[in-house]
């Protein structure tokens, strides 16, 4: 199988996945990482740069279908700019062999949590009572 179709399928499927909000940039980044032998920093590089237009499309879609709240957005916003920044620090005095293990003993975390841990959503009915 061609780099170019396994690549253009790991890029369909994260864009899928950030779609439904669920952090696709973490399947970009293991495609990158673990089938190209691509260093973590570049990787996350790449994933930044592979969302942008997707952030884009999916905003468009959930400002028509008014799903976002602005207040809590803006509120938040400057958190995450500065978490960035911060990141970026980090991430740069840290050596790429630990970063690669952080990252993954983090989605190890997340999918545990996913996997055992998620709360059930409650029916409507159960809400109004």
């Amino acid at each position: 199988m061609s780099v170019w179709l396994v690549a253009g399928i790991a890029s369909l499927v994260a864009g899928f996945v950030s779609a439904l909000g669920l952090g696709g940039g973490g399947i970009l980044v293991l495609y990158l990482t673990l089938f190209l032998n691509m260093e973590q920093m570049q990787a996350g590089g790449i994933n930044l740069i592979f969302f942008l237009p997707l952030a884009a499309v999916s905003i468009a879609i959930h400002i028509k279908n008014k799903l976002i709240d602005y207040k809590f957005a803006l509120k938040c916003a400057p958190f995450g700019v500065l978490g960035a920044f911060l990141g970026v620090w980090l991430a740069n005095t840290i050596h790429p062999f630990w970063i690669s293990k952080g990252f993954a003993v983090f989605v190890l975390i997340l999918g545990i949590r996913e996997l055992f841990f998620s709360p059930k959503k409650k029916e409507p009915e159960e809400e109004e009572a």
